[in-house]
């Protein structure tokens, strides 16, 4: 089923692409086409999760349907009772089992789609040529009302054939009738956005109109106006009215309220028309649910686009805060190594100030002798205090000041 371009009508109204076309040819896909293939079939996670929302809703549903539907029965079901029991005492000619006979026989004619109150003169057939074509159809719509159904052989086995085939071809036939109306909406709505953008609009306000517009117009044109005519010609209450309306385009169809399932003289055509209504219907539906699952996959889309885009901002905020704290770590580490320095540096200058700086290690290489005699002898001479000074000691090439190389105390000059 084709749904309305509604994002772009103008597009929609001069579309004349076909929806099918059928080629014997293969068709073969490159690899990137594949993976998106293969990327818009769902995950098993989200199916599982789908799968305990829609049980989920089945429980609620139950829990609700029997809370308000229980009670009825049970005051039916006592209403019954009752009724038989008064039968009995007022006419005592007739047993509990003879009545209870008469009640299935009554049961069974009802199930099959006869109603036994009245006479036989003012009984209509339900199988008709109008009836039987309303029943076709809504065999092939896949709707059932199942107020009518075939009771002999020949008719079931027909039936299987008849659905087998007429279901496909139904199918082609709502797809192209939705199609249409899609256009036929789409240039409607085509015509309203142009009369929006004269107003200085802003195109989302627009986008939302239109389709408020289209599905109001369409909830008019194929719920309101048909409930309408159900009312007056069927004799059913507003809320029965439009519980048939909608059972019938949901292709539900439970089968408690029927159009032309009432003891009045309908029109040969009126069964007909309510069909081709159905048919229309059902293709304004299809459109309406098209559109709200391509809403749904947008919404998904920009869900997972948005959560994208959170993560790359976290992850972005997480690598900017693990640099920032990198960079004030290593900031802190050059400062206070900074900072010893400083102060060794001015411990040494101080030291250096008051002559406690010891004086630099000097490591002799071994099987090496160094003679100081002839620098002692010139400074001498230059200060004028040889006489006042101790003579050197001589041992091994090395000058040594009054002391033993033995006790390690050396002072090298």
């Amino acid at each position: 089923v084709a749904a309305p371009d509604l994002l772009d009508p103008k597009s929609a109204t001069h579309n004349t692409k076909p929806l099918l076309s059928f080629s014997p040819k293969s068709v073969a896909l490159s690899p990137r086409e594949e993976s998106q293939v293969v990327a818009t079939v769902m995950k098993r996670k989200t199916v599982t999760a789908i799968f305990l929302l829609v049980v989920l809703y089945l429980v609620i549903g139950a829990a609700v349907f029997r809370s308000l539907e229980q009670p009825h029965e049970s005051a039916q079901r006592l209403a019954i009772l009752s009724q038989k029991l008064e039968f009995l005492t007022r006419h005592s000619c007739v047993n509990q089992s003879q009545l209870e006979e008469l009640v299935k026989n009554v049961v069974s004619a009802i199930r099959s789609g006869v109603n036994p109150a009245g006479t036989l003169t003012n009984h209509s057939s339900l199988w008709d040529l109008s009836s039987a074509f309303f029943f076709a159809g809504t065999v092939i719509t896949t709707i059932g009302f199942g107020n009518t159904s075939p009771h002999t052989e020949g008719g079931k086995i027909f039936c299987i054939v008849y659905a087998l085939l007429g279901i496909p071809l139904f199918g082609f036939l709502l797809a192209g009738v939705g199609d249409q109306l899609g256009t036929i909406f789409g240039k409607g709505i085509a015509r309203v956005e142009k009369m929006f953008v004269q107003w200085d609009i802003s195109q989302t306000k627009i986008r939302v109109i239109s389709t408020l517009l289209f599905v109001l117009f369409g909830c008019l044109l194929f719920v309101a106006l048909p409930a309408a005519i159900f009312k007056h010609i069927e004799g059913w209450s507003v809320l029965e009215s439009l519980y048939f309306v909608v059972i019938t385009l949901t292709t539900i169809g439970f089968g408690d309220f029927v159009a032309g399932g009432s003891e009045i003289e309908y029109l040969d055509y009126y069964k007909p028309v309510v069909w081709f209504w159905i048919l229309v219907g059902l293709a304004y539906f299809a459109a309406i649910l098209s559109m709200i699952g391509d809403w749904l996959r947008v919404i998904s889309k920009r869900t997972k686009e948005e959560v994208g885009e959170i993560r790359a901002h976290a992850a972005e905020w997480k690598a900017n805060v693990s640099a920032e704290f990198k960079e004030t770590r290593r900031r802190v580490s050059v400062e206070i190594y900074d900072k010893f320095q400083r102060a060794a540096s001015i411990k040494r200058k101080l030291s250096s100030e008051l002559g406690f700086s010891s004086a630099p290690e000097l490591t002799l290489p071994r099987n090496t002798s160094v003679n100081f005699t002839d620098e002692w002898e010139r400074n001498e001479r230059d200060t004028g205090l040889q006489n006042s000074s101790t003579p050197p000691v001589r041992n091994g090439g090395l000058l040594l000041n009054g002391h033993s190389p033995e006790r390690g105390d050396i002072s090298i000059i």
